[in-house]
This record gives structure tokens, C-alpha cells and sequence, in this order.
């Protein structure tokens, strides 16, 4: 699988939406001693938890941590249990019972499925 373009928007829109899970920081590290280069994404929450993904790019690791940090939730605004499938324009499965967050090129972001 070929890396996503640093200028994916998708990354930016992934950043807005982990903080809409209650995150109050975001922050990317690397790690280049030895190769391939990995990269790590990291939410941090005023209770002193972090949440912490990575991979070999750094929308991937972004995309990678919105995803485990939505799905599983609850949407707000639905009460239906929450997920995202970043890469995704499609109906999804189970939408009816899943409010599923899907990227919007037109807005530039995540938008709920109950939007």
C-alpha cells in the first residue's frame, strides 16, 4: 500500500476530529535511528490519558488513531454507536445501527453519518 500525500486532507480533518473526542493536545513524533521511519500520533486528554498510534506515514498514523479513538464510541448527537472507515466514500454496512463518520471532500472533514 503506497503512503497517502502529506497534503492529504484527510490528515487536517483527522486532527479536527480527534479533537472532537475530548482531546485537548495533538502532537506527531518520528522516529528515524533506524529504518523504515516510523511516525506517531498522540491525543492527550485533561484526565493525563494518552492515546497513542503510529505508522510508517504520518496521515496513516493520524488516520490510524481517529479511527480507534471513534470507533466503539457513541455518537452525541444519535446515541448510535459510533465508527470511522477513513478511507471509505461508500454506503456502509450496518448504517442504520452505526453512525458511521466518513470523509466529506467537499467540507474537508469527518462528517457524522447522522449529520
Amino acid at each position: 500500500m503506497t503512503a497517502p500525500p502529506l497534503d492529504d486532507p484527510r490528515l487536517t480533518a483527522a486532527v479536527d476530529l480527534i479533537s472532537r473526542t475530548g482531546a485537548e493536545s495533538f502532537g506527531m513524533r518520528y522516529q528515524d535511528d533506524e529504518q523504515p521511519v516510523v511516525w506517531i500520533a498522540i491525543a492527550s486528554y485533561a484526565s493525563g490519558r494518552h492515546e497513542v498510534d503510529a505508522s510508517l506515514s504520518p496521515v496513516r498514523a493520524v488516520l490510524r488513531l481517529a479511527e480507534r479513538l471513534v470507533d466503539g464510541g457513541q455518537c452525541q448527537h444519535c446515541h448510535r454507536p459510533a465508527g470511522l472507515d477513513p478511507d471509505s466514500v461508500d454506503t456502509m454496512p450496518l448504517d442504520k445501527l452505526v453512525c458511521w463518520y466518513q470523509f466529506d471532500a467537499g467540507a474537508r472533514k469527518f462528517i457524522r453519518g447522522c449529520a
